[in-house]
């Protein structure tokens, strides 16, 4: 990965807020350095000029000598799409989203829009806009909102699809999925996340009733409100799931980011310390009745997901440290060691927005890309679809060796 200095990141971040955030970081970076005498004058031209001048202040107190907190702020590339595209192994839907081609500044919606234009030489390159909106809805299980955007039974309409099936063909087949793991008439639609967290999302279906008011000389109007009913047919799975896992990633964000330091020290210390007896022929023998419930309920959890979470060393001892399988503590050693290397530090969240002080973006954004790169490798989508079908199955991955790639993206937030 691509790595910046603090200094770097500022001038990135100017050059994002006027609005070059889809170039590439040498090229923002450059920008920025041109204009660096005059920035404040190309304020009115920013696209975001209020957050454009504040990432100036803070240029300006850096060159000062000033300390700043400025925190800047990453975007997901097309985040639904990266999600879906990443569990499903679809190397075409992650190098649309940013996690493949490190020398590429990613961008699905243009990529559609070009594609579109494959089947209609005539679609003007202005369509992008009205694409991003399909884009974002078509993915949530919407059909209305295409047709609405490209109109029924049209030549656009017919290419949008065709296109999406090239762009992400991972992210298509799963929409499918999510849609048919709807169970009719079913309260609520259940399941449990990696890090134990668990999805609960009842079924409410609108009523209305029409009263009437006797004080009011038997007026009358009408009550609309939701009652826990099952429907026969939804498409609110495909959301709920991808949203979750949005959940999901920034909760590991978060934790591998402002860790608790002397937790995770000893955790190292440990774990290093079972795995050398392990390989020196030293068995370790746990009787699980001493084991803690919430322990093992994330320890099944990783043997369901094969997806690593820290949360698990909350509720560990030695005792518990050794009860784990050695691919489990290799895989939780892999994570600690990258946190070791540098201090906690906290972060802010909007949406698929990921924001912090300028000298701790390299760690953000390395953490950001090995939770994509687990979630590569992990059955989380095997995992997730069999508690909502309520039968086991699996899940093809489109590719075997997606997670390698990833782990060399740089623009996966930009």
């Amino acid at each position: 990965m691509q790595l910046f200095t603090g200094w770097d990141y500022l001038l990135i971040d100017v050059a994002n807020q006027f609005g070059h955030d889809k170039e590439l970081f040498a090229d923002r970076i450059q920008w920025t350095t041109e204009n660096l005498e005059h920035l404040e004058e190309l304020a009115d031209e920013a696209d975001e000029r209020a957050l454009y001048l504040k990432g100036v202040q803070a240029i300006r107190k850096a060159q000062q000598g000033v300390p700043t907190g400025h925190m800047i702020g990453f975007d997901a590339v097309c985040s639904g799409m990266q999600i879906m595209s990443t569990l499903t192994g679809c190397e075409a839907g992650a190098n649309a989203t940013g996690l493949v081609d490190p020398n590429r500044r990613a961008d699905a919606y243009t990529d559609c829009t070009g594609i579109m234009q494959r089947f209609i030489p005539t679609l003007p390159d202005n369509e992008r806009k009205k694409i991003k909106q399909a884009v974002m809805t078509v993915l949530y299980g919407s059909k209305r909102e295409p047709k609405n955007l490209f109109g029924e039974g049209t030549e656009e309409l017919n290419a949008f699809y065709k296109a999406m099936g090239e762009l992400a063909p991972g992210a298509v087949e799963l929409l499918e999925d999510l849609l048919n793991s709807w169970q009719p008439f079913a309260l609520s639609h259940e399941w449990v996340l990696p890090d134990g967290y668990e999805a609960k999302v009842k079924v409410m279906t609108k009523v209305e009733k029409r009263l009437e008011v006797d004080e009011l000389d038997h007026a009358t109007f009408s009550y609309e409100y939701y009652v826990n009913e099952g429907q026969e047919k939804g498409l609110s799975n495909v959301a709920n799931v991808v949203h979750s896992i949005d959940a999901y990633v920034l909760r590991s964000l978060i934790r591998r980011c402002n860790y608790d330091h002397g937790l995770i020290l000893w955790a190292s210390e440990v774990i290093e310390m079972v795995l050398l007896e392990r390989a020196t022929g030293v068995e370790h023998s746990v009787d699980t009745y001493w084991l803690d419930d919430d322990f093992n309920h994330l320890r099944e959890r990783y043997e369901a997901t094969q997806m690593p979470d820290i949360r698990i060393l909350d509720y560990c001892g030695v005792l518990e440290i050794k009860a784990l399988s050695s691919d489990h503590l290799r895989a939780l050693a892999n994570i600690v060691n990258s946190m070791l290397e540098h201090k906690p530090f906290p972060i802010v969240s909007v949406h698929d927005e990921f924001k912090c002080h300028a000298n701790n973006m390299n760690w953000l954004r390395l953490h950001y890309r090995d939770i994509f790169a687990e979630m590569a490798d992990s059955t989380i989508l095997d995992d997730v679809l069999s508690q909502l079908y309520g039968t086991q199955g699996h899940f093809p991955k489109k590719s075997p060796n997606l997670a390698a790639k990833i782990r060399n993206s740089n623009y996966a937030l930009s």
